[in-house]
């Protein structure tokens, strides 16, 4: 299954370009971005720690251009081959 990534920084742990090959035929968004972080070489976390929620406060992920709180699965939402994911930093506030 190859999954497409587009960004607006470097992400870490796509040191193959803009797309990731995986073995599996199966595949949620939530195991896609464990296996992302897994892979960065320092620590990033997509998920708020304790939750099943991306952290809305650091990211915006989008899976085909439809933004993570309108996915019904959740982080269960399966991915298919040659799927986009979009993951987008927020930018911090202040003066």
């Amino acid at each position: 299954m190859k999954i497409y990534v587009k960004s607006n920084f470097v992400v870490p742990g796509l040191d193959s370009g803009e797309c990731l090959d995986f073995d599996q035929k199966q595949l949620t968004i939530g195991e896609f971005l464990k296996e992302l972080a897994e892979g960065a070489p320092t620590r990033v976390e997509y998920v708020r720690p304790g939750t099943e929620i991306i952290n809305p406060d650091e990211w915006e992920i989008r899976i085909n251009d439809i933004p993570s709180p309108q996915w019904k699965g959740g982080l269960k939402t399966p991915l298919s081959d040659g799927d986009t994911v979009t993951i987008i930093i927020v930018p911090l506030g202040g003066g």
